[in-house]
């Protein structure tokens, strides 16, 4: 009997943690922080020094790339927000066809702006910058060969946390520094070998090449690139407007790493299921993408909760930054039993949603939940821990 259990157990045991780590990190291997790494650039110029360029009668365009299979919440939705808001940049989303993008681990979906192939139509000469955020098929070939023709027409390439995946497996990385999510950086060193992957810098410059660490630093690198393109004026106002105190590339690689013990809490809370929750996240025509993005960003990494959008007709609502966002339900259709989670109000800058959440969620679930958010999303908080 045991023998014929065991090949099973093993199998189960092998799925589930694959689902909690696709949890904690997004679809991530869990690579902790990697040894024989560089510990950082040469000194690099911070993005208050960084050459700029002009913003020009006609504005620049920045693509972000959308998929079909889903792409990382947080790494589509605060760029695209953040630029676009700002007014200093042309700022389309992408994708290979029509149809809905899932945001990952939400529950949230959005439209493509356009498909590839009416984006060649409308842009021959290409786009300024091709924004990849981390993607359920890093492989996708359409949009590896997408690409490599933008790198070819000479678009600033941006991955952001492991969209790095996807740019490097278009080439676009050989010879090149970059960084990623910190959980990732031990992998791709092996899997990509001539690209020189560094730690303890926030986002990593290389001519043509951009590229972040972990979720949470979409934010302020959508900062830098704002002063990049149009100026610190520019940067400072929309700083001013988001809460961010700070957006230059200091980072602390080594501060983030998964232990034994956070394994063992994120096995518990998934396999404990009858202490699973529901959370309802109320949206209405111009909720902010920024706070909305963080907070259902960090409910399911808790690996006790999942999270869903609900407005008082269902359907669908447009975001302050312009953006068309699906939700899952309507006030009528909300089952009493789901917890309640409101976005902070006026009085918290959208920047502050996460910090906020974090609160919130280790009351309900405890400083290892916190944790398990704080780790999944590489986040300092200003929150006590």
């Amino acid at each position: 009997m045991s023998r014929s259990i065991t090949p099973r157990v093993s199998r189960r045991t092998a799925s589930t943690l694959a689902r909690l780590l696709s949890l904690i990190v997004f679809a991530v291997p869990p690579y902790l922080a990697g040894q024989g790494l560089p510990r950082a650039l040469p000194p690099m110029p911070k993005a208050d020094s960084t050459p700029r360029i002009d913003t020009p009668a006609t504005k620049p365009v920045i693509a972000i790339i959308g998929d079909s299979a889903g792409v990382e919440l947080t790494d589509l939705l605060v760029p695209r927000a953040t630029l676009a808001e700002s007014g200093v940049a042309r700022v389309i989303v992408v994708a290979a066809s029509t149809g809905k993008i899932p945001l990952k681990p939400s529950t949230l979906t959005i439209d493509a702006d356009m498909t590839f192939a009416a984006f060649d139509a409308a842009y021959a000469h290409g786009a300024d910058y091709v924004i990849v955020p981390a993607m359920l098929n890093p492989e996708n070939p359409v949009v590896r060969a997408w690409l490599q023709a933008q790198a070819a027409h000479g678009a600033t390439i941006v991955s952001i946390c492991e969209g790095a995946r996807v740019v490097a497996g278009a080439g676009l990385l050989d010879g090149r520094h970059a960084t990623t999510h910190w959980s990732a950086l031990n992998d791709l060193a092996k899997k990509y070998p001539r690209t020189t992957w560094v730690r303890n810098t926030r986002y990593v410059v290389d001519d043509h090449r951009i590229s972040t660490t972990g979720v949470s630093a979409s934010l302020p690198f959508s900062i830098f690139l704002i002063e990049r393109i149009a100026g610190r004026p520019a940067a400072d106002s929309a700083a001013r407007r988001l809460g961010v105190d700070s957006w230059d590339s200091q980072h602390d690689t080594d501060a983030f790493r998964l232990t034994k013990w956070m394994y063992v809490k994120a096995a518990t809370n998934y396999l404990a299921w009858w202490r699973h929750d529901v959370v309802a996240v109320r949206v209405s025509d111009g909720v902010d993408e920024v706070a909305l993005a963080l907070t259902m960003d960090a409910i399911p990494r808790t690996v006790r909760a999942t999270a869903l959008a609900w407005s008082d007709r269902g359907g669908s609502v447009v975001g302050r930054q312009g953006l068309r966002i699906s939700v899952d339900r309507s006030r009528a259709t909300l089952e009493r039993s789901t917890r309640q989670f409101a976005l902070p109000g006026s009085g918290v800058s959208p920047s502050g949603a996460l910090d906020s959440a974090l609160v919130r969620l280790g009351m309900w679930y405890g400083a290892d939940a916190r944790e398990l958010i704080v780790m999944g999303m590489e986040y300092a908080p200003h929150v006590a821990r």
